[in-house]
């Protein structure tokens, strides 16, 4: 035991888990209350704080990812897509005759549901195929 109060951690073993000691303000428990089942009991504990209840998780072995044990699926996000210049263009279309950047871009953005990356590469290379044309400072459809 002396060992052990030296070191600045050490292991300790329990008869189902295991767990780090530190010297810390928090801990992160992670136990498996049966081997026999794809759960784990998570646990918080906080040096100046109440202990939070413990929650438990279930494994989702085909995605490995673990989520609320008895809670529905997660919902995934629906694929995304390329926007085309087709896209750039009926977004340009539907601001008028010609746009400024950030407009478009948000435009696009609110059109296809993309990211702001994903209509700022498609703004590009709608300019590089010649949809659309830059003047002034605006963006407008080629005459």
């Amino acid at each position: 035991m002396e060992l052990l109060k030296r070191r600045k951690w050490a292991p300790v073993c329990e008869s189902r888990a295991s767990a780090l000691h530190a010297v810390g303000d928090g801990y992160l428990l992670l136990t498996r209350p049966s081997p026999q089942f794809n759960t784990v009991e998570l646990r918080f504990q906080f040096r100046y704080a109440a202990p939070q209840p413990p929650r438990l998780l279930e494994l989702d072995s085909s995605a490995l990812w673990f989520s609320a044990a008895g809670a529905p699926p997660p919902v995934m996000p629906a694929d995304r897509r390329k926007v085309e210049p087709a896209d750039v263009r009926q977004a340009l279309t539907e601001l008028g005759a010609q746009a400024r950047y950030n407009q478009l871009r948000q435009q696009i953005i609110t059109l296809t549901e993309c990211s702001k990356r994903t209509a700022q590469m498609a703004i590009t290379a709608a300019c590089q195929q010649g949809c659309i044309v830059q003047a002034d400072g605006y963006y407008c459809l080629p005459r």
